[in-house]
């Protein structure tokens, strides 16, 4: 018998099925950690983030948001702070714009600017929804969604105490695998790519995979938002937005700031095209996965928070047709032999 051959048997020896009651146990346990976790990390952040002398504030890009929705509702300029403007923290060299984002998202403020729990509201939303997607890949994927929320654990925390738009990627690419026959996929898709930019690399998966309705919607919400934003901000804080990009230091662990600008465009393209491709041949599965991960990486604004995109790459198996893929998966090998030989058909 050779050394593999008495490894194998070894292994399947001690390799014994798990009783169900153990496996529910181990699960459970499993879960729980996947959702504490992050709650976790959101505290200390928090925490950290209120020692005196800290230059971040708890939910600080919510502030920021206010702050530019408060600006338009007094008539003052979007990318420059004026006397009796909120304070907004700048680091000047790495950027020193009171907004780092186009205007539609100011413009999407400015009616939470004007009520007193607005603020309050958004941060509570941002919680709500990229809680309730953790709860809900837990239930539709098991212990495989659990892996990836704790592996993202430390982002998820860092996006839950600084209440970025980001918080509701993961959902949004979601729901955009859901229907991705429908105009609701382009219109979510579009709307976080005017927000974050990288996002339109999901127009490859998109077109690669001849969902041209949604195609369709994902190009007229450019066009709605870019109409929306000039009407709620002026069209001139489009020039005034397009002249801070000059001015903003790529954060140190994105490929702009490990590579050069010249690098992301070139990601960018590469991650879309191959996304097109992919599409084109069938793997709509593939295609989807590798639109999803260009758009979070491929952002030079990227923080540990922005990670959290990354989850809705799991949406193709959260939405997969075999019910059996649900909360609890007998074991790991099992698991990822599914995965693997799955059918790689549209949702």
């Amino acid at each position: 018998m050779s050394f593999a051959s008495r490894v194998a048997g070894a292994f399947d020896r001690v390799n014994t099925p798990m009783s169900p009651g153990v496996r529910r146990l181990l699960n459970a346990a499993l879960y729980a950690m996947a959702l504490i976790l992050p709650l976790v990390w959101a505290f200390e952040n928090i925490s950290f983030y209120n020692v005196p002398g800290n230059l971040l504030d708890p939910f600080t890009d919510a502030n920021t948001y206010l702050a530019a929705g408060e600006r338009l509702n007094a008539g003052h300029l979007l990318y420059q702070l004026q006397p009796g403007d909120r304070f907004v923290l700048m680091i000047p060299g790495i950027f020193d714009s009171p907004l780092l984002s186009p205007p539609p998202i100011a413009v999407v403020w400015r009616p939470l600017a004007a009520i007193p729990f607005g603020y309050a509201l958004w941060i509570a939303a941002t919680w709500v929804v990229l809680l309730g997607t953790i709860v809900f890949l837990l239930r539709r994927i098991g212990p495989w969604a659990a892996m990836a929320v704790i592996a993202l654990s430390f982002s998820l925390g860092e996006q839950l105490a600084v209440a970025n738009i980001n918080a509701f990627a993961p959902a949004f690419f979601l729901l955009a695998w859901r229907y991705q026959h429908r105009a609701i996929a382009g219109f979510l898709l579009g709307s976080l790519t005017v927000i974050k930019l990288a996002p339109g690399a999901m127009l490859g998966w998109l077109a690669g995979s001849r969902r041209w309705i949604a195609c369709t919607a994902f190009v007229a919400t450019l066009g709605l938002w870019f109409v929306v934003g000039g009407l709620g901000a002026g069209f001139d804080s489009y020039r005034q937005y397009l002249g801070t990009l000059g001015t903003v230091r790529p954060t140190g662990w994105s490929i702009a700031g490990l590579f050069g600008n010249a690098a992301t465009y070139v990601f960018l393209a590469l991650g879309c095209l191959l996304a097109f491709v992919l599409g084109m041949r069938g793997r709509h599965r593939a295609s989807f996965v590798v639109a999803v991960v260009t758009s979070v990486l491929g952002t030079p604004a990227l923080y540990a928070s922005g990670a959290v995109g990354l989850l809705g790459a799991l949406a193709p198996w959260a939405f997969a047709d075999r019910a059996a893929d649900a909360a609890t998966v007998p074991v790991a090998a099992a698991s990822v032999r599914s995965l693997s030989t799955a059918e790689d058909r549209p949702a």
